[in-house]
């Protein structure tokens, strides 16, 4: 969504200000150490609630609760504005913003009545089947700013809401008093049952008045799906690259030390389904050439353990052999699942990851 040239008064930045904070403060009761994941979509709301940003044009990836904003913005003052956005969402320990400035051409732009955007989004609302346990609807559009209200399952349908109505041409921004009925969920646990049924259609979700939008735990599933293949690799860093899809369009951005790498990058992601279109922007960073000294399995297997249960996952087996670590045992989702493949690989000594772990 381009920036617009239009000016809203200070009176409406402090009410839009104030409906963003409603929105972002509703986790009271949030966990003390939220998930990676849950961090991803809180920074997503923020950034498409926040005034000028072009959301639909940043990626956003956490890794070990440092988020990392990468996409295009039009100004300095957008670059740090996202990143503020980010830094304020709970359970953030850090933020790398590789947020690029291009100033964005002039043009001259035909506005769109509200009228005609209400009817839109809501048109497209209606038709989106991911949102059937949720009730959310357009409470006002004024000027191209929308906010929406109603009751959502959980932040990615709420998410999804979200991207319908920034779709919509003539959109601006996006504000919400959406309640979100389970503020620790993010639509993980129904992805990942069946999900071997419902992958081939992560990308079919679509509003039409919005372009084609996948729901946001589609989205989220390709992304923990392409996560694993990557920790699965021993040719990809994957503890260097981040993964974010949007309407099953992955991207890849980071450091990967060859153009090999950067390729097996891109394979893993595009072998992963209902994943339409790969964009692979890794950036192409020389390690230093370090000498590689071979530690001992059974010391790795201890020290995956430790960190296995530091991390709250101490439930998950571990088997370490050659350097590879087999993961066994059930975890509660799917989000948990790629953080212990992500604890175990980021483990001195472990060189990939077996992932033999099952999703209750």
């Amino acid at each position: 969504m381009k920036n617009s040239t239009t000016t809203i008064s200070k009176g409406r930045t402090c009410i839009m200000a104030a409906l963003v904070t409603f929105t972002l403060a509703g986790a009271a009761q949030a966990m003390s150490s939220p998930s990676d994941a849950w961090i991803t979509t809180k920074v997503k709301l923020s950034l498409a609630a926040s005034e000028g940003l072009g959301a639909a044009e940043v990626n956003v990836d956490t890794i070990g609760r440092q988020v990392t904003l990468h996409g295009i913005v039009n100004s300095a003052g957008e670059k740090q504005a996202a990143e503020t956005a980010a830094k304020d969402v709970q359970g953030v320990k850090s933020v790398r913003n590789l947020l690029q400035v291009v100033s964005a051409k002039r043009e001259d732009k035909v506005e769109a009545k509200d009228a005609d955007i209400e009817k839109q989004i809501s048109t497209a609302l209606d038709k989106e089947p991911s949102l059937k346990d949720s009730s959310i609807s357009v409470q006002s559009v004024n000027k191209g700013v929308v906010i929406l209200k109603g009751t959502a399952d959980n932040m990615s349908d709420q998410l999804t809401a979200v991207r319908i109505a920034r779709r919509v041409p003539g959109t601006r921004q996006v504000a919400t008093e959406i309640q979100t009925t389970r503020q620790d969920e993010v639509g993980d646990s129904q992805m990942w049952k069946g999900a071997s049924n419902t992958a081939g259609k992560a990308a079919e979700s679509v509003g039409d008045a919005a372009g084609g939008v996948a729901s946001a735990s589609k989205d989220l599933y390709i992304t923990s799906i392409v996560k694993t293949k990557l920790l699965a690799d021993s040719n990809t860093p994957a503890m260097d690259i981040n993964v974010d899809t949007e309407d099953g369009v992955v991207t890849l951005f980071g450091m990967v030390p060859t153009a090999e790498s950067k390729a097996a990058a891109e394979a893993r992601a595009r072998e992963t389904s209902g994943v339409a279109k790969v964009k692979n922007e890794l950036q192409i960073v020389a390690s230093a050439k370090q000498e590689s000294v071979k530690a001992d399995d059974a010391e790795v297997e201890a020290n995956v353990k430790k960190e296995l249960a530091e991390a709250g996952l101490g439930e998950v087996n571990v088997d370490v052999k050659d350097c590879v670590a087999r993961l066994t045992g059930t975890v509660p989702s799917g989000i948990e699942r790629v953080e212990a493949l992500q604890v175990a690989r980021a483990t001195s000594g472990v060189c990939a990851v077996k992932d033999d772990l099952t999703v209750k």
